[in-house]
Formats: structure tokens, sequence, C-alpha cells
């Protein structure tokens, strides 16, 4: 297996595979976003994810209703004390350098993400420097795992599952043998290429080794159905439709502003609500905007309405709950009050003296770009001068975990739990914008509290402090949107909002 990740220039938007057969089928995919790297669940983003997720899997996933099904494990057995998780594991299973998975890659991989050097991104979920503590893993046999926990959590699964976890991936060991090397998991795509800024290649695994069960989510039969992925990395939207139009892509992510757009040229527009979310991050690190007048004259200043109409968004959400979540109650369905007057009030109060503050944006979405230069404009009609810089998406994401801006245009990818969802952007960390104590005590009794009622509850008063503090300004929970050419068949969109390149053909 050829494994490579190079700097090149791309002579052109579509690139042909050199030595590619005849007979081959190509799904090609053209993305806005590039990979931040090839090693799940470290250096990523929702795209990086979207990418490893058909290159590697976990014991767990997500199903279409955003509960926990079996992947690489046959079955989840949970002792009546909830602090027991026996993992039988699916035989047969291959990884891509052809040798089988056993128990003994399990430990090894989760051994290696427990390294400090690993700098896996959810260590802390299981290391016990927060709520729980992963207490021991064992493997009683070459077909079974045991991990025990400090403490029951309706959490444990949901973080093994996690797209930006990688889903905490088993893979090979000789992935990381003689430092990182790239992927070696058992998905239905092998990863081959990467050539930063150009493209992606993944190919089809022969020996895949599908589950018997229907497709459902990251669960469920993932067999692939074309020879190759060839993802082209377009940055600028208008030339991805472009391309799109001219025949050379068969898939692309779209804003839904796009929508009618993409639909008018004659391509298959999918929707999916999705518990993505956009915002105004408001950097905790920044002196300026530490005033929590001027944050609130900023939420006040913006006709959140309007904002949602013109993204193509069909209603404002602050919360980071999505309204297709059960625990998007009457709590979260509140927001800041649009009032222009009151804002200015806010920022007499405040001491704003008109300096423009700085509001990061990049072009990796229509949307992202797009929403950033509309708020300057209303901010501006409340007397709040913006100065917009314009990044590349990997500066932008440096930033962002370094929190060294006053405001940023964001988006982050679902979070299938209100706990995760609350946790996103809270926390101590130097990228997370909301330290309140009170706010994180709450957080962390979330991710501990079984009972489904009393979870709402402490959701519904997170909501309350975040309004009321405003650590960010949230717009609206963001649906997936994808054009298909007439060649594609089988590919469906799900809640979880991560593209499944499995059981998806393509015809002349």
């Amino acid at each position: 297996m050829k494994l490579v990740a190079t700097v090149a220039l791309a002579s052109s938007a579509m690139i042909a595979l050199p030595g590619m057969a005849a007979a081959e089928t190509v799904l090609r995919v053209a993305s806005t976003s590039d990979m931040t790297s090839d090693n799940p669940g470290v250096d990523r983003s929702g795209f990086s994810d979207s990418v490893h997720l058909n290159i590697v899997e976990g014991l767990v996933g997500y199903k279409n209703d955003l509960s926990i099904g079996p992947v690489l494990a046959e079955d989840i057995q949970v002792s009546e004390d909830g602090l027991t998780y026996t993992f039988p594991l699916r035989q047969g299973v291959l990884f891509h350098n052809g040798e089988t998975m056993t128990a003994a890659h399990v430990l090894a991989s989760w051994e290696r993400l427990m390294e400090e050097e690993t700098a896996w991104r959810c260590r802390d979920r299981f290391d016990g420097s927060g709520r729980l503590e992963v207490t021991g893993v064992e493997a009683p046999d070459e077909a079974t795992v045991v991990f025990t926990i400090s403490e029951p959590s309706p959490l444990f699964l949901k973080d093994m599952a996690r797209f930006d976890c990688g889903a905490t991936a088993i893979q090979h060991p000789d992935a990381w043998a003689d430092g990182w090397q790239g992927p070696i998991g058992t998905g239905p795509f092998q990863f081959v290429e990467w050539r930063p800024g150009e493209r992606i290649v993944l190919e089809k695994f022969d020996d895949y080794v599908a589950d018997d069960s229907p497709r459902d989510g990251m669960t469920g039969d993932k067999t692939p159905m074309v020879d190759r992925i060839l993802i082209t990395i377009v940055p600028d939207a208008a030339s991805a439709k472009a391309a799109m139009r001219a025949g050379e892509v068969d898939l692309l992510d779209i804003s839904t502003s796009d929508a009618e757009e993409m639909r008018e040229a004659g391509f298959e527009v999918l929707i999916q609500p999705t518990p993505a979310w956009g915002t105004f991050l408001i950097s905790r690190h920044s002196e300026r905007m530490a005033n929590p007048d001027l944050r609130q004259a900023m939420a006040k200043a913006l006709d959140m309405d309007q904002l949602a109409t013109l993204m193509g968004y069909e209603a404002h959400n602050a919360s980071p709950i999505p309204p297709i979540s059960s625990f998007f109650t009457e709590g979260q369905d509140q927001t800041y009050g649009y009032d222009v007057e009151a804002a200015k009030a806010l920022l007499e109060e405040a001491g704003y003296d008109g300096t423009p503050i700085r509001l990061i944006t990049s072009r990796r979405s229509a949307t992202m770009f797009d929403q950033a230069v509309v708020a300057q404009a209303m901010w501006r009609q409340a007397g709040i001068e913006t100065e917009i810089e314009v990044l590349e998406w990997g500066t932008q994401l440096d930033l962002y975990r370094s929190g060294e801006y006053d405001v940023m245009s964001f988006g982050f990818s679902a979070r299938l739990d209100p706990a995760l969802s609350w946790d996103m952007f809270s926390g101590e960390q130097q990228r997370k914008v909301w330290a309140d104590p009170a706010a994180l005590e709450k957080i962390g009794m979330l991710m501990t509290e079984t009972d489904p009622d009393a979870r709402a509850a402490i959701s519904d008063e997170l909501m309350g402090k975040f309004l009321e503090q405003v650590p960010a300004i949230g717009l609206y929970s963001q649906p997936t949107a994808i054009a298909l050419s007439d060649r594609v068949e089988g590919f469906e969109l799900w809640p979880g909002g991560r593209l499944r390149f499995w059981q998806t053909s393509v015809g002349e």
C-alpha cells in the first residue's frame, strides 16, 4: 500500500489519476476544505473526520437515530453497575495491510491513543483529568476486550464514537511503528495519497469484511461500491460549482443558499438537518472582549432572522442544542432579542470608543465568509466597527486553537449529545471560549447524569447562563447540503452529517 503526503501545485481544478485502469469506477468529489492531517482524532477538522471515517473504524459508532451501535464489536455488553463494558469482536475483520484484527490490536490502539505524545484530542475524556477514567482495559481472549470505568456514564460510548475523536479508531501498529506513517484501518476504503491543497485519493479495500446488518449511520453494511474516490480540493466555492457544471465533479458539499441554483442546473440536491452549529466565537483571551456589555451589544445588534434567511437556513437557533434533538426544549428556544437601540445603550455602558474589532473568517465555506460580511453591516448600524481578516482555513484554525483573536466566524461539526454540544466550546483549553466555573460545573453534571429529564433541566440552566454571559453568539443549526450528478446512485445523507462513501456507486 502506498502512503503519500506531499505538497504539489494543481495544474487544473480536476486531476486525472495516473495509472488508473479504464474499467475502474471513480467517484469524483470536490471540496472547498482540505484535510488538516491524515491522523484520525489528532489534528482534525470536520472535513478531515469525513475522510478518516471512510478509512478507519472503532468498536462502536453512531446510528441514524444518534444512538450507539457496534462496529468492530459484535455486541456491547454492560454490567448492571454500569462500570464494565465487554466487547466481543467481529471475527475475520482485516486491516488494510492484510492482517486479521484481534483484541491485541484493540489494546495497542488504545495504549497509543492514551499516550500524551500522541496528542489525541479526546484523551482527557478517559484519563481521569475530566469526570471519567478508564481504570482498566483487558483482553481475556483474542476475540474479547473489556473496559472498566470509574463511574457510570451516559457518555462513555458516545465519546468513543465521536467523529472528532476519530471514532477511537482501531488501527494496525504499523501505522505508527516509526512515527506516524498514515492510517491503516479496517474501513471500506484505504488511504492512498494526500497532496495538501490539491487532492486526496482513497481506494476500495477489496478484502473489506462488511457487517451483515443494514446501513445505519456509521454502523451496519459499509460495502464499498466504487474502485476509487478522488477528492479534489477547490477552495473557491464558485470554481467548485463551475467544475460540477462542466461534468468534472459527481459530488459537491454546498451551502444551502446554493441549493436552488444547483437544482436549476439539473443536479439532485440532498439536504439533511444536523446538529452542526454556526456561531461567532468571542475569545476569552481578548482583553477588549472581556466586557459583557460589549458582548451583549454585539448579540442584540444582529437581526438573527434576516441573517438566517440570507444564509439559506430556515430559522435562527442561538442554542448549541439542535431542534432535531429531544433536548431542544422551550428553555433552549430562547434568543438575545434584536434591539439596535438597546445595543447602542450597552455600547455606551461598555465605554466602546469605535475602535474596530478584529473579526476572523475564511472562505472555507461560503457561509462562514458571508455571515461575517452580513454581520459586519448589521454591527455598523449599531455603531460597532469590525475589521474582517480573511485567512486560509489552516491559519484560522491555528488562531482558533490559540484563542488569539477578538471574534471569529466559525462552525462546529455535529455533536450528538447535549453534554458534548456544550463542552465543544466550554472548558479551560486555549481554544475554548467559555470557562465560567459555574457553567463548567453544570456541564460536568450533564456528563454524569443519566436521567433524561434531569439532563434537560441542566441544559436549560446552561442556556440561561449562555445568553447572559455571551461567550459566543449562536446563529443557527446548519444542515448538510450535497449536490449530486446523475452518475451517482445510493449516496445518502444522515443526521450525523459525516459523508459516507460506502454503498455509493457511479454510472456512465
